[in-house]
C-alpha cells in the first residue's frame, strides 16, 4: 500500500521533464512518470515487467551487480515495447536500499538505429524516401545531418557528400532571410514544435526561388524530420494577385480624381486663351511655359484614365516586325535630335505573328524603346532584337547601354507611379506589363549599374485558347459597360 509519502513523490516525479522510471531489480514497474511511457509507447506501465532484447539481458546483470557495489550505476539497455518495436535507452539507475527497489532516469539513444533494423539496410530506407514527390530530410538530435532524398538535394542544389554529418544551419547558408524568421524557426523547435520558413535561393540561372522548410522533431525515433517544398510558383501567383489588386485599387480612384482635376483645368484652358489675346506680346513666354505644363497635365490624366476603365480588344493576327518598324519611324526622329542610333535585329526564320491588338502592342514597343532613348548619353545605341525564341515563343528585347538600374529599381521598376524621372509619371511600364499580360506573355529586365539594361518580352504562338479568353474578357467588358 503506498504511503502519503509515495504518492507525493510520484505527483513530484510527473512534474518533471525527464523520463523517471522506479523498478525492482527483476525488472517489474512500481512507477513510470508519463513522459516516460510515451517515450517508450508503453500503455500500462505499473506492475509490467521491462522486457528486453537478448543482448541487453547480460547488460541489466551486469547494471544489478554495480548497483549493489556503488548504489548508482549506468547501462545502455534495448527494450522490446508493446508494439514490438526495439527502443535503446541510457539508464542511469540508483539502488534504494531500505526498499529493495531501483530509482531510473533514461535517455532516448542509439539514434534511428530501431528504424534501419525495421527496414533491414540504409539502402533501403533511401530507397524509401526517394520515392517521396518532396525533398525529405533526417537530422539527428545532435545536430547532424543524416539522410536526405534525390529531391531535397535538387531543391538545395548540392551533393549529400556537401551535407551529410554537417550542422542543420549549413541548408540554409546559401539562402536570403529576415533575421527574425531563423529565429522564429530555431525557436520552436527548441520547444519542439514544428517549425516553418520560406526562404530566397538563386537558381543557376538567376531567377530567385521560394523554398520552404517544415521542421518536426520526433522524440521516440530521436530524428528532426524536415520537408523541403518549392514554393516559387504559389508565391509569385500570390504576388501577381496582390498587384492585381493594386491595379484595380488604383483604376478605381484615379477615374475621380482625373475628372475632378479635369473640369478645372478645362476652364483654366480656356480663360488664359482669352488672356493671352489681351496680353503683351513680351508676356507671351511665359503663357506659353503654362500652356505646356497644363498640356503635361492633361496627358498625365489621360494616362490615368487608359488605366481607370478595362480596354475591349479588336483582336487580328498582327506582324510584330511590321509594328516595330512603324514604332522605329515614329522614334527615330527623336533618335537623331540627341544623336543616338537605334539598331534593329530581326531573324530570318519566319515572320514574327502573333493573335493580338495592334494598337495596344505599339503603344508597348513605343514606351520600351522611348525609354530607352531616354536612358542613354549623346552618341549611345539602343539595340532592338525581334525573333524566334524557340517554335512556340516569340522574343522582343530592347537594350540599351544608359547608366542601368539598381537594385532597388529593379524590384520596383513595374510600380504604379514608380519613377527615377523629373516629369515621369510612373505609368509607362506599367502599360507595359498590363499589354505584355493581355497578350498572355511574360515580361523581364535585367539591369547593371554603369553598363546598360535590357528588356526582353515573350510571347506564346496564338492558339484557339489565348483567343477564347480575350472573347470573354470582351464580353466581360461589354457587360460591365452595360451595368455602369
Amino acid at each position: 500500500m503506498k504511503t502519503h509519502f509515495d504518492q507525493l513523490l510520484e505527483e513530484l516525479f510527473q512534474q518533471v521533464d525527464e523520463l523517471v522510471v522506479v523498478l525492482n531489480r527483476s525488472r517489474k514497474i512500481e512507477f513510470m512518470n508519463t513522459k516516460a511511457v510515451e517515450a517508450l509507447q508503453i500503455s500500462s506501465a505499473i506492475s509490467s515487467y521491462l522486457q528486453l532484447t537478448d543482448e541487453s539481458m547480460t547488460e541489466w546483470a551486469q547494471f544489478i551487480e554495480n548497483l549493489q557495489h556503488n548504489s548508482k550505476a549506468t547501462c545502455v539497455i534495448t527494450i522490446i515495447n508493446q508494439e514490438k518495436r526495439e527502443v535503446t535507452i541510457e539508464l542511469v539507475g540508483y539502488f534504494i536500499n531500505d526498499k529493495q527497489l531501483i530509482f531510473g532516469r533514461f535517455t532516448l539513444c542509439h539514434v534511428m538505429k530501431t528504424e534501419l533494423k525495421e527496414i533491414n539496410n540504409f539502402d533501403k530506407l533511401q530507397h524509401l524516401i526517394n520515392c517521396i514527390s518532396n525533398g525529405v530530410l533526417l537530422t539527428s538530435l545532435n545536430g547532424k545531418i543524416a539522410i536526405a532524398n534525390d529531391m531535397a538535394l535538387e531543391l538545395l542544389k548540392r551533393d549529400l557528400r556537401q551535407i551529410e554529418n554537417r550542422s542543420h544551419d549549413c541548408l540554409f547558408e546559401d539562402c536570403s532571410y529576415e533575421s527574425h524568421l531563423i529565429f522564429n524557426y530555431y525557436d520552436k523547435l527548441s520547444k519542439k514544435e514544428t517549425a516553418e520558413i520560406i526562404v530566397k535561393k538563386c537558381d543557376s540561372n538567376g531567377r530567385i526561388r521560394y523554398i520552404h522548410f517544415e521542421s518536426k522533431m520526433d522524440e521516440v525515433l530521436g530524428i528532426l524530420l524536415t520537408t523541403i517544398t518549392d514554393q516559387s510558383e504559389r508565391i509569385m501567383l500570390l504576388e501577381q494577385v496582390e498587384h492585381q489588386k493594386t491595379l484595380t485599387i488604383v483604376g478605381q480612384n484615379v477615374a475621380t480624381i482625373a475628372h475632378e482635376i479635369r473640369n478645372p483645368m478645362t476652364s483654366i484652358q480656356g480663360f488664359l486663351q482669352m488672356i493671352k489675346v489681351y496680353s503683351d506680346e513680351k508676356n507671351h513666354e511665359y503663357f506659353n511655359i503654362v500652356e505646356s505644363e497644363l498640356q503635361r497635365m492633361d496627358d498625365l490624366l489621360k494616362d490615368l484614365l487608359d488605366f481607370s476603365k478595362p480596354k475591349k480588344f479588336d483582336l487580328a493576327y498582327v506582324n510584330l516586325k511590321n509594328i516595330m518598324h512603324e514604332v522605329i519611324d515614329i522614334l527615330q526622329p527623336k533618335a537623331i535630335l540627341s544623336n543616338t542610333i537605334i539598331e534593329c535585329e530581326y531573324d530570318d526564320i519566319g515572320e514574327p505573328i502573333i493573335y493580338g491588338n495592334e494598337n495596344r502592342l505599339k503603344q508597348m514597343m513605343i514606351n520600351l524603346v522611348k525609354n530607352a532613348l531616354e536612358s542613354v548619353d549623346i552618341g549611345g545605341y539602343v539595340r532592338v532584337y525581334l525573333g524566334y525564341k524557340s517554335k512556340d515563343c516569340i522574343q522582343l528585347s530592347v537594350s540599351d547601354q544608359g547608366h542601368g538600374m539598381s537594385k532597388t529599381m529593379l524590384e520596383n521598376i513595374f510600380d504604379p507611379f514608380y519613377t527615377t524621372k523629373e516629369k515621369g509619371t510612373g505609368l509607362g511600364l506599367l502599360l507595359v506589363q498590363s499589354v505584355v499580360d493581355e497578350h498572355r506573355g511574360k515580361v523581364s529586365v535585367e539591369s547593371e549599374e554603369g553598363k546598360g539594361t535590357i528588356f526582353i518580352v515573350d510571347f506564346e504562338l496564338s492558339d484557339n485558347n489565348f483567343i477564347d479568353n480575350i472573347s470573354l474578357f470582351n464580353q466581360f467588358n461589354d457587360s460591365m459597360e452595360k451595368t455602369s
